[in-house]
C-alpha cells in the first residue's frame, strides 16, 4: 500500500504592485490609454501627494495576477505613492463581495472586457480585451473570485533608468 501524499498547497492569485518613476513613463502611458479606452468619461490626472516621501517612485498601482502570472485585472485608479495602492488593494480586497462587473465594448466589434465597480465607482478593470462579451463577462466574475483570496505581495517593482524593472519591498502600514 502506498504511502498518501500530502495535501499539496493551495495556490492562489497574487495582488502585485508597481510603480512609475515620473509622468512620462511610458509603461505608465500606455497604462492610462488602455484605462481610457475603458473609462472614457473618468478622468484621471495621477497626482503627487504633497506629503509623499515614497522613496521608491512617485505613482502606484496594483495589478491581479492568476496562479500562471497572467494578469487578469488591475486597479482603476493610480495613486500617488506604492503605499496607498496597497493600502487600497488590501481594503478593496476587502470588500470583493460587493464588486460586480459591467461590461464594456471596446473599438471593434471583436473588443470587448469589463470594469469592476462598488457603488457604481470604478475599482479595477479588465488586463485585456476579449473577443466576445460572454468571454469578458466570465473573466469579470472570475476577477472577483481570485481577488478575494489572492496573495498580497509586500513588494513593488520599480523602473531603472535603463528600462528594466526590480522588485523592492514597501513598508507595512
Amino acid at each position: 500500500m502506498s504511502e498518501q501524499l500530502a495535501d499539496p498547497r493551495v495556490r492562489r492569485g497574487r495582488i502585485i504592485f508597481d510603480t512609475f518613476r515620473s509622468v512620462r513613463d511610458p509603461r505608465l502611458a500606455a497604462w492610462l490609454m488602455f484605462r481610457s479606452q475603458l473609462l472614457p468619461d473618468d478622468t484621471l490626472a495621477p497626482r503627487v501627494s504633497p506629503t509623499s516621501t515614497s522613496p521608491v517612485g512617485v505613482f502606484g498601482v496594483w495589478r491581479l495576477l492568476a496562479t500562471n502570472n497572467r494578469e487578469l485585472a488591475r486597479c482603476a485608479s493610480v495613486f500617488a505613492s506604492p503605499e496607498v495602492a496597497v493600502e487600497t488593494a488590501l481594503a478593496e480586497q476587502s470588500r470583493a463581495s460587493e464588486l460586480h462587473a459591467s461590461p464594456v465594448r471596446g473599438p471593434a466589434a471583436t473588443k470587448h472586457a469589463w470594469v469592476l465597480r462598488r457603488d457604481g465607482q470604478p475599482v479595477a478593470t479588465a488586463a485585456r480585451w476579449y473577443e466576445s462579451s460572454g468571454e469578458a463577462a466570465a473573466a469579470g466574475r472570475a476577477a472577483v473570485v481570485v481577488l478575494s483570496s489572492a496573495e498580497v505581495v509586500r513588494g513593488v517593482s520599480i523602473g531603472t533608468e535603463s528600462g528594466r524593472r526590480s522588485r523592492i519591498s514597501v513598508p507595512s502600514a
